[in-house]
């Protein structure tokens, strides 16, 4: 293979100056090659001739697959084989778009660009990619087009031959032309119109005079859309429009109205909708009673002269603050389920805040998995987690001024994890005790509430682990 500066010098009539500029783009060429991931190769017409171009240099792509296994360096080109080529070199313009199958069978797009010195066209560019997949996503993609053009003639001749299809369809089905006059109505259309006491569409007549203008406005939308939907309301009744614009062959021939009966299901939406605000005043109401109670108990405990009875005041008030937050959450939310990561972050703020000793400075993190529970579990949580956090505060801390304490949520396929960590003093495994009111409640929710699995362990403070199976 010849180097490009002999080729330039045998096969070209460019001059000195022409040669040096060509041979500078030359050096340039891998790098081209490389960004784009395409060959590239540099042509000159051959001296004399202006039907006959040289590859005087080439570079194949290290980025992918060259379209190519041998050299065209020093090949000639000829202008009925490489039309795009020669156009460029005759009229000085960026050429592409050109398309070609190379001997391997595969199909490139080829893109010429002129290399100019002192206003002349000394050479040119030629990029080639593979545009295999391009090319197959195009045949897909007119499959799929004439594929609807004749889904959309075939409904078109049945319903207007008025075969018993459209009698057989359980939504009501009005065509109209391409002038937007109505041209059929089947049956079931007819039934429906009635019940809604609207006039029946007449054929030959134009949609701008049915239905206050409502049907031209949605046929109008779907013929610049394809598709178009609406809804119109007639006193307790609801009905929808679908539009479908038929088209064949690019050229607009009318629209398809699909017509359904929503007013069933518009009354039950509207039935949910008061169900959930009965349901969200009654766990308002619940919330307001266990905070009434919780008041009461608040009350009678500043007559309590015992610190023990104190004790014993303050674990119940708790207890029901627990509850009275998860009826608060769904209060708000209106559902049966609840937020769990949000519920907790506020069970273990209210317990820090209200049973923390003043000297003492107790911070507190909830993190994990965002998990939904339904709203019993999520009371059971509520009530372990507030005897978890009171147990840490009433013995981790004893000989610390300040503490830590952490609650993490994890998933597990179909379990779900929550751990309560501090960093306090830990516990004695001799002298740790299961019959104390908080560890009965903590071990009956678990087992019997959530069907789940308890666990203490001792290292470095106290961690208590409880999981049970969750389905998200």
């Amino acid at each position: 293979m010849k180097p490009t500066l002999q080729i330039l010098q045998e096969k070209t009539g460019l001059e000195r100056a022409d040669i040096e500029e060509l041979t500078k783009v030359t050096t340039q060429l891998q790098l081209m090659a490389d960004l784009y991931g395409a060959d590239i190769f540099l042509d000159c017409l051959v001296r004399g001739r202006s039907d006959q171009a040289v590859v005087v240099a080439e570079a194949k792509p290290r980025t992918s697959r060259s379209l190519y296994t041998e050299s065209f360096t020093g090949k000639l080109i000829l202008k009925d084989n490489e039309p795009g080529v020669f156009a460029a070199f005759q009229t000085g313009k960026y050429i592409t778009g050109t398309r070609a199958i190379t001997n391997e069978k595969v199909t490139v797009e080829q893109k010429v660009l002129p290399v100019f010195r002192d206003d002349k066209v000394i050479g040119v560019l030629i990029l080639e990619q593979d545009i295999s997949n391009q090319i197959r996503q195009e045949k897909k993609l007119r499959r799929i087009r004439k594929t609807a053009e004749d889904l959309s003639e075939t409904l078109w001749e049945v319903t207007v031959a008025e075969t018993d299809l459209p009698t057989l369809i359980q939504e009501g089905v009005i065509l109209c032309n391409e002038e937007g006059l109505f041209s059929y109505v089947n049956p079931k259309a007819r039934e429906m119109l009635k019940e809604l006491d609207q006039p029946i569409p007449q054929i030959g007549t134009p949609l701008s005079a049915f239905c206050f203008g409502v049907f031209d406005s949605v046929v109008a939308d779907a013929q610049a859309k394809g598709v178009s939907r609406e809804e119109l309301q007639f006193d307790e009744n609801a009905m929808s429009i679908k539009a479908i614009s038929v088209q064949k062959k690019n050229r607009f021939k009318g629209v398809v109205l699909l017509l359904r009966d929503i007013t069933e299901l518009r009354k039950k939406e509207k039935q949910l909708r008061i169900q959930s605000t009965v349901i969200r005043e009654i766990h308002h109401r619940v919330k307001n009673n266990l905070q009434t109670i919780s008041s009461l108990l608040q009350l009678q405990l500043r007559r309590v002269q015992s610190e023990e009875n104190r004790k014993v005041f303050q674990d119940t008030i708790n207890r029901i603050r627990s509850i009275a937050l998860v009826h608060e959450t769904l209060s708000q939310k209106g559902i049966e389920f609840v937020e769990l990561n949000g519920l907790m972050e506020r069970v273990v703020s209210m317990i820090v805040h209200t049973m923390s000793p003043p000297e003492k400075k107790i911070n507190f993190k909830v993190y994990g998995v965002k998990v939904v529970l339904p709203s019993n579990k999520a009371i059971a949580v509520a009530l372990i987690l507030n005897e978890l956090i009171q147990n840490c505060l009433d013995h981790a801390f004893v000989n610390q001024n300040e503490g830590y304490i952490e609650v993490i949520v994890q998933k597990e396929k179909d379990c779900l994890n929550i751990g309560v960590r501090d960093n306090g003093c830990g516990f004695d495994p001799k002298n740790h005790s299961g019959h104390t009111l908080g560890t009965r409640i903590v071990t009956t929710l678990v087992e019997k509430e959530l069907n789940g699995h308890l666990e203490y362990i001792n290292s470095d403070g106290t961690q208590v682990n409880f999981s049970f199976k969750h389905s998200s």
